[in-house]
């Protein structure tokens, strides 16, 4: 199993590539801009959450073990594991986001398959993978979970792993503002004209760790760790407070089993 301070090591190294594999700036399939700089942002913003994730993943069961990072984007996260824990590593992306974003994991070697999850099950076999990769991803959906873990439950072989990371709904800067009379939830915007709204959020729904435990258990998961994590809150003026008080913290991190 890896530590988050390898993890870290390599992904701190990964900058090096980004400029001359993201040369031109590119549109994502929501619009928005994909360049050099903006992915080095996302690196350093997303390191700890990534090299979290690595730690708690357990080695690979054979030799040859697949793995599937679903959403996968730029690929950071393959990458790491193929290089230094041997999984045979490959991704899922919508195919309009392939271009944009995934020239990262395509010159590591990585496979990206395009596809999205929805109501037709995605190009594979059952039991294709022994390990899934389901980070920050969840929240952005209009599935109704169950479709979603039963689908990745099809996926997985016997014993395989999935990891699922999402935002806490139940987060302390989210506490703050209710006590002060704010929304937490994302407004909608007031400038698209348009039947579903949904389209145009970000996030679509957020959950609590029982609902996020709950969901699994109920979709034929064994829940094998179940953490709060502040990867996203290193180094802000409240992270003290959600160190001393772990539900307040802003990501949920679980690791299941089929």
């Amino acid at each position: 199993m890896m530590t988050k301070y390898r993890a870290l090591e390599l992904l701190d190294s990964f900058a090096v590539d980004i400029p001359d594999l993201y040369p031109k700036p590119r549109l994502d399939y929501r619009g928005r801009m994909v360049s050099a700089q903006s992915v080095k942002q996302y690196l350093m913003t997303e390191r700890y959450r990534l090299a979290e994730v690595a730690a708690v993943l357990p080695d690979p069961p054979l030799q040859g073990a697949r793995l599937l990072d679903v959403g996968i984007a730029y690929g950071f996260l393959p990458v790491l594991l193929k290089q230094d824990e041997n999984w045979r590593c490959e991704g899922l992306e919508l195919p309009e986001n392939i271009p944009a974003y995934c020239a990262f994991a395509q010159e590591h070697g990585i496979i990206v398959h395009p596809g999205k999850l929805g109501m037709e099950p995605l190009p594979f076999p059952d039991a294709s993978f022994h390990a899934i990769i389901f980070s920050e991803v969840l929240e952005h959906l209009r599935l109704a979970p169950p479709l979603i873990f039963q689908e990745l439950k099809r996926l997985l072989a016997n014993r395989g792993f999935l990891i699922v990371t999402t935002p806490n709904i139940a987060r302390l800067t989210n506490i703050l503002k209710l006590i002060a009379g704010r929304n937490p939830m994302e407004p909608f915007p007031e400038n698209v004209m348009s039947e579903n709204i949904t389209e145009h959020l970000t996030h679509i729904r957020e959950y609590t760790m029982g609902e996020l435990t709950g969901l699994l258990e109920r979709n034929g998961f064994d829940v094998r760790c179940a953490r709060y994590s502040g990867c996203m809150e290193r180094n802000r003026p409240h992270g003290w407070i959600t160190l001393l008080v772990p539900p307040w913290r802003g990501s949920l991190m679980v690791l299941a089993q089929k």
